[in-house]
């Protein structure tokens, strides 16, 4: 679902290797120095300076590594295009609280909530890099441990794909005898929506790599191929809502990790709510299957659904009830035959990419 930018994620772009302000944080580092920066604009930042001198020279690596050799701030735009001070004497309120011992870090923490900038302390005592922004404090991590995180991260969602797989391929024969139950439209769902958080937090871990993210962001790509679209497949087949299916699928995507793990808040969104409802088959209308039947487009496949009804029913229907939807001759007719018995005994009829 798309939503608002989230800006602390822009902040670790900002700072991803490969960036000219991570190669001014890395130079600084290597030089075995400290640092403080402030990213904010001249009007922002003004009230806060008590002494330093003014610059409005052009933002480079170079310079900020030279001029982070003073011990105090260096105040950039938010563009990150001109540095705009120098020795910069920051000077927050001190009725702001702060839990950090170190006199920089405890200045970045305080000017971060007071104005609510990217503030950005280097320590060069523990050689560690923290961002400050409002309430939020983050710690960047070396690309040895972002490379461990996503390759976790990687692993776990494999495992969770071949499990989507065998609940997708378990759940083909049960729609043709209906004797799917909204348990198991739950099950499914769930493990998708497992799938879809953590691909989340593997995009996070992703944007933090920077230039070094291309391999394991093409392999994340291949695992998450198809998943949405299963998604909103499955949702079309067993929805009362009658909302179109993205919305539905929307709406899942935004529950709380806590509700994921109950079934009967995924099948709401659905308008599976009674215990009733809970307890009663539920017959597919046959959207993903038929899907799946080669070179078959959405609106035969919608035709053949209107005029025919459920897909156990698609699956008896003759083959002259076939023909007279619009848009099915005798080769259609075939292949609709042929691969809705190959999913009727248990072949894969699962995601676009296995």
């Amino acid at each position: 679902m798309e939503g608002k930018k989230d800006p602390r994620l822009e902040f670790l772009r900002l700072t991803a290797p490969g960036t000219p302000l991570r190669d001014a944080i890395d130079r600084i580092l290597q030089l075995g120095r400290g640092g403080l920066l402030l990213v904010a604009n001249r009007e922002v930042a003004g009230p806060l300076i008590a002494a330093g001198f003014e610059l409005n020279a052009p933002f480079t690596p170079q310079a900020i590594v030279e001029l982070a050799k003073m011990d105090r701030a260096v105040v950039v735009n938010e563009e990150l295009e001109t540095i705009l001070y120098a020795n910069a004497h920051l000077v927050p309120s001190p009725t702001i609280p702060s839990q950090e011992t170190g006199t920089r870090h405890r200045v970045a923490e305080q000017v971060a909530r007071e104005i609510e900038r990217l503030v950005i302390a280097i320590s060069e005592d523990r050689h560690r890099v923290t961002l400050f922004h409002g309430e939020w404090r983050y710690e960047l991590q070396d690309i040895q441990t972002l490379f461990v995180r996503v390759s976790q991260g990687l692993q776990i969602l494999d495992r969770y794909r071949r499990e989507l797989r065998e609940l997708l391929t378990a759940l083909a024969p049960l729609e043709f005898e209906r004797r799917v139950f909204p348990s198991h439209v739950a099950a499914v769902l769930q493990r998708a929506l497992y799938m879809m958080e953590l691909e989340r937090d593997v995009e996070r871990t992703l944007v933090e790599l920077g230039v070094h993210r291309e391999l394991p962001e093409r392999h994340l790509t291949v695992l998450m191929r198809g998943v949405r679209e299963e998604m909103e497949l499955l949702v079309r087949d067993f929805k009362s809502d009658p909302r179109p299916a993205e919305e539905i699928v929307d709406e899942l995507l935004a529950l709380a990790p806590e509700d994921v793990l109950r079934p009967d808040v995924i099948l709401r969104p659905l308008g599976i709510t009674t215990d009733q409802e809970l307890e009663e088959p539920i017959p597919s209308r046959g959207y993903r299957l038929l899907s799946k039947v080669p070179r078959l487009p959405v609106s035969v496949i919608e035709r053949l659904i209107e005029e025919i009804g459920t897909v156990d029913k698609v699956y008896r229907a003759s083959r002259r009830q076939l023909d007279r939807v619009k848009g099915i001759a005798e080769a259609r007719a075939r292949a609709i035959e042929f691969s809705l018995s190959r999913f009727k005994n248990g072949y894969t009829g699962t995601m676009d990419g296995f």
